[in-house]
């Protein structure tokens, strides 16, 4: 195992100043963060105080397993109108001949794709209809999402489970 991911949540603290020599677990799950310190001299030494940190970690990402990308594609933000995630009704102008401005509007849905892009469909309410341009919307979305592989990271793609 490489030494990122033996140390995947840990980190070191060595404050003389302030006499703070310990190992640090923190980890965010369902929006909570979860923070301990294990101090060397509580511990025994560093070595001990390491492996405490470590059991603690390994407990915790047991208990709480990182977010999956279906499961972060799934949650509803705080900025969604439609009530479902990724789908959204919006309106494209143009302009007719006499000046006048018109809007079609349509129901459109994004998701990301397994290889680090994205990927959207767009279903015109004149075409469809108001109800079915949103459920053409959402199946498009649900069967988008539905192949994603992998845990969520906020600052790297996903790695296969």
């Amino acid at each position: 195992m490489s030494r990122s991911k033996t140390l995947y949540g840990i980190s070191r603290i060595d404050d003389p100043v302030y006499r703070t020599y310990a190992w640090r677990v923190s980890l965010r799950r369902q929006n909570k963060m979860i923070v301990k310190n294990f101090t060397d001299k509580r511990h025994g030494g560093k070595r001990k105080a390491l492996a405490a940190a470590k059991a603690f970690r390994d407990e915790i990402l047991e208990k709480y397993p990182p977010t999956t990308r279906q499961q972060f594609c799934s949650t509803l933000r705080r900025h969604n109108t439609s009530g479902i995630p990724g789908v959204y009704r919006y309106a494209k102008p143009y302009t007719l001949a006499d000046g006048k401005e018109r809007k079609l509007w349509y129901w459109e849905t994004t998701w990301p794709t397994q290889e680090g892009g994205s990927a959207k469909a767009t279903f015109s309410v004149k075409h469809y209809g108001e109800e079915k341009a949103k459920q053409l919307a959402i199946a498009a979305r649900e069967a988008g999402i539905k192949n994603l592989k992998g845990v969520y990271w906020a600052s790297k793609r996903g790695e296969a489970a």
